[in-house]
């Protein structure tokens, strides 16, 4: 059994071997390599896959991402074909939710007004700044996966009130007051204090917030998108923002990133803008790698994959 590498470390690579000393693993460095090797490999583990490395693979059936959002992957020649993807899912969830809360509390207190005046040595208790009380409040969060579950347990224990919607029908957590199906966003949204988009870009998803949906959202809410920026009309929200139809917005994600110069989002004062650096954690790492090694001694014994795709979801 071969299987072809792109991004393991040395360490790394040994431990792996250590767990399966019998299969045959290959280290590339270059495009060209990976090309080649790739040939007769059982398996890939890595980055840089493309249409042209999964028509060259005659014998793959396993592609390990270390990573989540998977919708650049979706090509027809991996698609519809028989090769099992595997990604990083559940790895990033906790990160990601202590981000997610890190804006909530920063808008809620003002820090990013407060931060402001502090670069330019201005001391001043205002009597009218617009701080909130997060606890009571309704937090509103799209997708109620790995991650929009840790965001929904760390509301809960702010004393939030939790609602969510997903498409897979799972069994409500006793601290999600509502779960709907995505048919009810609005429903959803009308409701919703805070707005938290945490589901994964597919076809589906693809511009699911946008002018109706700021119609509806209350002038006072906040939309926070740490998932991907193709899944908010961005024009529509620039718009909503202006026109003050909602209060503000936490982006960790764009279209396109980075952002360019000349987007007005930059200029917002009520725009918190972070680098896509959500899902960054030095406990990210280990947690990828356990799924990394949990796979391979499946693969190894012919048991099912965790993690695993579906390629015609998207996620």
């Amino acid at each position: 059994m071969k299987i072809v590498t792109n991004n393991l470390s040395s360490e790394d690579l040994n431990q792996v071997r250590q767990i399966t000393p019998h299969i045959n693993f290959v280290v590339t460095t270059e495009d060209e390599d990976t090309m080649r090797e790739i040939k007769d490999a059982d398996a890939f583990w890595g980055h840089g896959i493309t249409p042209e490395l999964v028509c060259q693979a005659r014998k793959l059936r396993w592609i390990q991402v270390n990573y989540v959002g998977i919708e650049s992957l979706m090509f027809s020649e991996l698609v519809n074909s028989d090769i099992i993807l595997t990604n990083a899912r559940g790895t990033t969830g906790v990160n990601i939710a202590e981000h997610v809360m890190s804006l909530i509390l920063a808008f809620a207190r003002t820090l990013h007004l407060t931060i402001k005046r502090q670069m330019e040595k201005i001391w001043e208790i205002r009597p009218n700044l617009p701080v909130i009380e997060i606890a009571g409040e309704t937090i509103g969060i799209l997708g109620l996966g790995g991650i929009g579950l840790q965001v929904a347990k760390r509301a809960n224990a702010f004393d939030m009130r939790v609602l969510a919607i997903d498409p897979i029908s799972v069994e409500k957590p006793d601290h999600v007051e509502s779960l709907w199906k995505p048919d009810q966003l609005h429903r959803l949204l009308r409701q919703s204090d805070f707005v938290v988009v945490c589901c994964p870009l597919t076809p589906q998803t693809m511009g699911f917030i946008g002018v109706t949906e700021f119609d509806v959202m209350k002038e006072t809410a906040f939309l926070i998108n740490i998932a991907r920026g193709r899944i908010v009309d961005q024009p529509a929200l620039i718009a909503a923002l202006r026109n003050k139809e909602i209060t503000g917005a936490g982006l960790d994600v764009t279209e396109p990133e980075p952002l360019p110069d000349e987007n007005p989002l930059w200029g917002m004062e009520n725009v918190i803008i972070t680098p896509h650096h959500a899902g960054q954690s030095p406990k990210s790492a280990p947690r990828i790698f356990y799924v990394l090694c949990e796979n391979l001694k499946r693969f190894a014994a012919n048991l099912p994959l965790i993690s695993v795709v579906d390629k015609t979801q998207w996620f």
